[in-house]
């Protein structure tokens, strides 16, 4: 059955979290027609604690994280922030308490600052604070160096013509570093309850990506986080693994439960370890 929609009333205040966040018994569609992306997923993101999501394409991950920020709800099942029911939340609000970085992270056509700020839009004029979250994700010397500094307008298009010295110009900056903005971004607003890291490292070389997970880790520290890659090395150090399949949860633990046990997530971490054995 459908989950029955919630009495009309007033938005609660998202309070601070303290246990955690259900996923209780969720299932979800795009629509009516259209296959099952998840059926009946069950599990906990521990307050204080990171969560590793993995599993193949079509598995339901990314679904889960676009529930969590409610771009929909569930069409079955609840998601309960300690105990609470997500939809009785204000969106906005809810959405203020998550730090973001994706895969496919957003490139804002606004100053460098102004990209950065946009993770705490309520201490947009912080600079002091700005540039602070630009030296932890290892870009301040970079965007120092832009003609207007912090105040040079940034562009997600490439730039034609000369625009050497100009201090107005638009500046496009390479993909690595639009990352690094997007991580700063995700720190600035370090004060928000929940990190979402979903597939953040993709499509960097090896050491940056070793670069960026070592600054992830400190992003995450003490913060409840949910972790989404399809490099098994990178979730090791999670709290708890929880593997999906088939929109369910088919096994959860820690890595060394999981390998040891032998199951779905063993067979995926073998099989990708194969390729660094000689």
């Amino acid at each position: 059955s459908v989950e029955p929609d919630l009495p009309p009333g007033p938005a609660r205040p998202v309070p601070d979290l303290y246990t955690g966040i259900e996923f209780h018994d969720v299932w979800f569609r795009y629509a009516a027609h259209l296959p099952w992306v998840l059926r009946g997923a069950s599990f906990t993101l521990r307050a204080g604690c990171t969560t590793a999501l993995v599993g193949r394409n079509g598995s339901g991950k990314s679904t889960v994280v676009k529930l969590l920020c409610r771009f929909y709800d569930p069409t079955r099942g609840s998601i309960r922030w300690d105990g609470i029911d997500l939809r009785e939340f204000d969106v906005e609000e809810l959405r203020g308490r998550l730090s973001a970085v994706f895969q496919d992270f957003m490139r804002y056509e606004l100053t460098a600052a102004e990209n950065i700020a946009l993770g705490d839009v309520t201490a947009m004029d912080d600079r002091q604070r700005v540039a602070e979250a630009a030296g932890w994700a290892g870009v301040h010397a970079t965007i120092a160096a832009l003609p207007a500094g912090f105040d040079t307008m940034l562009t997600p298009v490439p730039v034609t013509g000369d625009t050497d010295g100009d201090p107005d110009a638009a500046v496009a900056l390479p993909d690595g570093l639009w990352q690094r903005v997007a991580l700063a971004r995700a720190m600035f607003g370090r004060g928000n309850s929940v990190v979402v890291l979903d597939e953040p490292s993709s499509g960097l070389d090896p050491q940056a990506e070793h670069e960026l997970h070592q600054r992830l880790r400190d992003l995450r520290a003490g913060r409840t986080s949910l972790l989404i890659s399809h490099r098994l090395n990178t979730v090791r150090d999670a709290d708890e693994v929880v593997v999906l399949a088939g929109g369910t949860v088919v096994e959860s633990g820690t890595h060394r439960d999981l390998v040891t046990r032998g199951g779905r997530y063993a067979d995926l971490f073998n099989l990708q370890a194969t390729g660094y054995r000689p």
